[in-house]
């Protein structure tokens, strides 16, 4: 029996979960949730609505919030109440009071919330620390290389490059390090240009005996979006953009390799637990990168402002 989903947005995240999802004959797409109704065909059928038809959706097995980050919070909010399945993407609230409220509303109903953390979820990744950590020995040092000049940031929309970026490398440092509450920014800078936004940063994040590093870049240049991890024996390497970037060095290089795509990965996990009847959640996770991303990210904000005064 086909399971029927629900995409919330449709932006570049909602159009790849959508040409994943459609190729499948055990889904059917009910429903995708615009701002304004516009023609988005399925098998001849125009299958999109606004957020007035949400109350009127049943039979729901799952659904896919892929809103920006100021909208997805009253989405999960309902869809949480309800107990349907949800998978989520990041960043997935606005505000700390939001993450907070999600998280008890999930402990209370105990339905699947998966956020979208799509570095988590690459089988390269998942390869290199289910087996390389094990090799390398104690962790001494991770740095995350961040950045991609897509020119996809205008300033009309107050979105800086920064929050669109911060989520992965932050949920890939708490799961490998656990609980990090303290940081400092060592460098920031900022520039405007034809309408859009650069910026420059170095991020130290604090945790016993580890040397954390996170450094992010838009400005014109090599796109990244690595990360090393330094043990006692040894070190990984993860690149999601380079596919002979990801190695493990243990005495020698073992390259890592996977035919499937992070997006690939979450949605047949989501879609496996939909079948199952069974709950999965990496909320718990989330609202620790959300406390921390946002600690950051406000910091950020005042080091922003002030350089913008002086000028």
């Amino acid at each position: 029996m086909k399971k029927n989903i629900a995409i919330i947005g449709f932006g570049v995240t909602g159009q790849r979960f959508f040409a994943h999802l459609k190729k499948s004959n055990k889904i059917n797409i009910s429903i995708i949730i615009v701002k304004k109704k516009r023609k988005i065909f399925l098998k001849g059928k125009n299958i999109c609505g606004t957020s007035a038809d949400i109350k009127n959706l049943n039979n729901l097995s799952g659904v896919i919030i892929a809103t920006s980050f100021k909208a997805s919070f009253k989405y999960a909010e309902y869809f949480l109440k309800k107990k349907i399945p949800i998978l989520i993407e990041k960043p997935f609230c606005e505000t700390i009071i939001q993450s907070k409220k999600l998280y008890s509303l999930f402990k209370k109903n105990n339905s699947s919330f998966l956020i979208n953390y799509s570095d988590l979820y690459d089988p390269k990744y998942i390869k290199l620390i289910k087996k390389g950590l094990k090799k390398i020995k104690n962790i001494k040092i991770i740095k995350a290389v961040y950045g991609n000049n897509k020119i996809l940031y205008p300033i009309k929309k107050k979105y800086y490059p920064i929050q669109n970026w911060i989520s992965h490398p932050i949920s890939m440092f708490l799961t490998i390090c656990g609980d990090i509450e303290k940081f400092k920014i060592i460098n920031y800078k900022v520039k405007y240009k034809n309408g859009f936004i650069y910026e420059k940063v170095q991020i130290q994040l604090f945790k016993q005996n580890l040397d954390l590093v996170f450094n992010f870049s838009n400005l014109p240049g090599d796109k990244n979006r690595n990360i090393k991890i330094v043990g006692q024996k040894g070190y990984l390497k993860f690149n999601s953009y380079l596919k002979n970037d990801n190695y493990i060095f243990y005495k020698q290089r073992e390259y890592i390799s996977s035919k499937s795509t992070s997006i690939e990965n979450i949605l047949n996990l989501f879609l496996k637990n939909i079948y199952k009847k069974s709950s999965i959640s990496n909320i718990a996770i989330g609202v620790k990168e959300h406390f921390l991303s946002t600690s950051i990210i406000k910091k950020i904000s005042s080091i922003r402002k002030n350089t913008l005064n002086l000028k």
